[in-house]
């Protein structure tokens, strides 16, 4: 695989690059990446409301969901809610004391993806769209896969076999 495209993958740069956009808001309001991203989450996805959807739809590790969420409720920006007809689920909801921090971090993030994409042209991006989402699919599959088997007691196909398919 070419070298550009791992580091890419590995998301370390990009990790480095939101830290330099959203830095000054990082201090002011005592929050890191994590803490954002989970924040925007549930902001911007009212239909995903518990940690385990972040954990899912993001592939963030639970424990840094959890001391995010904990921290998050800590500040007033979010608060877990039961509801009487399922009480197993804890429900999180962003509150009216959040609103101005995200808002803040909504413009960071445009000035961000602006700048991450500039120079590159429409037709460029809906194909890196399409490959984006083939490469998820393939890992989804793969994760999916490697679930099954562990709860079935079976081993994963080797990559060999994977890769013939192609």
């Amino acid at each position: 695989m070419d070298e550009k495209i791992e580091l890419l993958l590995y998301g370390q740069q990009y990790k480095k690059f939101q830290e330099t956009f959203y830095g000054d808001l990082m201090v002011q309001y005592h929050l890191n990446v994590i803490d954002i991203r989970v924040l925007l989450f549930f902001y911007e996805h009212k239909k995903w409301d518990t940690a385990k959807d972040i954990v899912q739809k993001h592939f963030l590790t639970k424990s840094y969901v959890s001391k995010a969420v904990d921290k998050l409720i800590e500040k007033g920006y979010l608060e877990r809610r039961y509801y009487k007809e399922d009480r197993r689920y804890i429900h999180l909801v962003v509150q009216e004391k959040a609103v101005p921090v995200i808002k803040l971090i909504q413009e960071k993030r445009k000035e961000m993806v602006c700048r991450l994409l500039a120079g590159v042209a429409t037709e460029d991006l809906e194909l890196l769209g399409k490959i984006a989402l083939q490469i998820n699919e393939n890992i989804s599959e793969v994760l999916a896969q490697k679930e099954m088997a562990e709860s079935n007691d079976l081993s994963i196909r080797s990559v060999d076999a994977w890769c013939h398919r192609l």
